[in-house]
């Protein structure tokens, strides 16, 4: 069925030319005026066809209206976690990282409500993604390394101390009067070994946005975002 030209301006009202769903429909109503008045009396238009692009453009503008309301609720929920993520500014966290630790000396100090809480060197954190029987702890001092085992360890987050270790290996064991550097391994006689993450101790300084979320400045390392930490404490 042949169809005059239509000028794309024509319509009343200033319908719009934009690309959105409810621009389009009102294009396609324009243009089914028009080849309505201009059809074929012999050979009509078909209603199933008709009925079938109606049904398409009100399915467009539905899946439109819902993409604006889902934009609106994600940013209100970026809203809500830079109010939530405001509160940990001043808290200490524990994120992954390697640990050093020293026997007897203090640790960095952690501000919590504008006191300065002295840190234990001595203590160390580390996560477990399952029980383990067996987690290896090893001190490394440049070249040197010495391991201690903890047995029946339980899966999330463990905080032991340096003597919570004992037999060393090789013997007699670190010194005492030096920094070491942490790693683990756990490990299962029977099944998979799990995953073992080591923490370290850090304080919130401020909170930034981002479009993936809050943004969290910390003392001594880079920023993060709030998904990285294990741990907030008080």
């Amino acid at each position: 069925m042949a169809v005059s030209s239509i000028n794309n301006n024509s319509g009343t009202g200033g319908t719009g030319t934009g690309n959105s769903a409810a621009d389009l429909s009102n294009q396609f109503m324009t243009l089914l005026v028009a080849q309505m008045k201009n059809q074929d009396p012999t050979n009509p238009m078909d209603n199933n066809q008709l009925t079938s692009q109606l049904a398409q453009f009100n399915m467009a503008a539905g899946v439109e209206k819902l993409n604006s309301s889902v934009a609106g609720v994600q940013a209100m929920m970026i809203q809500l976690g830079s109010m939530s993520a405001s509160a940990w500014v001043g808290r200490s966290v524990l994120i992954e990282g390697e640990a050093k630790v020293s026997f007897g000396e203090p640790g960095i100090g952690i501000m919590q409500e504008g006191v300065e809480i002295p840190g234990n060197s001595d203590d160390f954190h580390f996560a477990l993604s399952d029980d383990a029987e067996t987690v290896t702890v090893t001190l490394h001092d440049g070249d040197k390394a010495y391991t201690a085992e903890l047995k029946n360890v339980k899966k999330g987050m463990n905080t032991f101390n340096l003597d919570d270790l004992e037999n060393f290996k090789p013997e007699p064991g670190p010194p005492r009067d030096r920094e070491y550097t942490l790693s683990f391994e756990a490990s299962n006689p029977e099944g998979e070994n799990p995953e073992v993450f080591g923490l370290v101790q850090d304080q919130v300084q401020g909170v930034t946005m981002d479009p993936s979320g809050p943004i969290l400045h910390l003392l001594n390392h880079d920023p993060i975002g709030m998904g990285k930490v294990f741990v907030i404490q008080k």
